[in-house]
């Protein structure tokens, strides 16, 4: 798993789209961050209530965040989460939705899985979680839900969603 090689393969990909589809600027500028620490690894982790996954650990101290993962989505770092108002608020409030419809439920996870999210779109109708389970990852939102197994998969997948076919449902 190669996660500097595959973030740098997604940012080619988003600033080619970026210059060649959005010359109004419709979409967020496709920007990494400044690795976090240690420290502020760890405080995320206490704040995620679960370990992080190894890919996403990486990831984080690489750069904390990446605007332009997908769309109006950014990846968030530790950083998102400093503001009691800004975009993580957004996408437990998000959360909070899923769970109320019971969409968890209907895709198979187990009613007291860890979900934490690491994404969440610009109108709040798209996420990514990781999850407590053996199946890391969940984005889900506008009518469809894909499961991927690590971190490298959801980054292979926001490349090219022809590349490979993830499960609608937890197995």
């Amino acid at each position: 798993m190669d996660i500097p090689r595959l973030i740098g393969q997604l940012m080619s990909v988003r600033v080619v789209e970026y210059l060649e589809e959005n010359p109004v600027g419709l979409f967020p500028i496709p920007r990494l961050y400044p690795p976090a620490g240690p420290q502020q690894v760890r405080a995320l982790e206490v704040r995620a209530g679960q370990q992080l996954e190894a890919g996403y650990r990486t990831f984080l101290s690489l750069s904390d965040g990446l605007n332009g993962f997908h769309l109006t989505m950014p990846l968030f770092g530790c950083k998102d989460w400093r503001e009691e108002d800004g975009m993580g608020a957004a996408s437990l409030r998000f959360l909070d939705g899923l769970r109320d419809t019971g969409i968890p439920a209907n895709v198979g996870l187990p009613e007291d899985v860890t979900l934490f999210p690491v994404s969440v779109n610009r109108d709040v109708s798209q996420g990514v979680f990781m999850l407590g389970l053996p199946e890391r990852w969940w984005w889900v939102g506008e009518g469809s839900s894909s499961f991927f197994e690590n971190f490298a998969d959801l980054l292979k997948y926001a490349i090219d969603p022809l590349s490979m076919s993830p499960r609608e449902y937890v197995a």
